[in-house]
């Protein structure tokens, strides 16, 4: 846990110094990856409120599982710009 702390802190020095990015050439990513997400999608259509009787929209607690997905997201820290993919996974073919 430390070394992660110490290498954002050192990134952020670095950041704070004029000029480095445009001189170094370095690129600094934090990478994360979850490869077993649900892929869920409702039922039925959702139905809107009804003035006076229900001031929420209504959904049904039912849902189809249509497959799983994998995202993978990464973070340049100099820049702040993410780059992320979702890969289609398991039985997923009508997401």
């Amino acid at each position: 846990m430390n070394e992660v702390i110490l290498a954002y802190k050192e990134v952020n020095l670095k950041n704070e110094q004029e000029n480095y990015l445009q001189d170094s050439g370095i690129l600094t990513v934090t990478i994360d990856e979850k490869p077993g997400v649900q892929a869920i999608q409702n039922n039925t259509p959702d139905l809107p409120p009804v003035a006076g009787k229900c001031t929420k929209i209504g959904r049904d607690y039912k849902y189809i599982q249509p497959g799983m997905l994998r995202i993978l997201v990464s973070l340049d820290l100099h820049s702040g710009k993410v780059i992320a993919v979702v890969e289609i996974k398991i039985g997923a073919s009508n997401l």
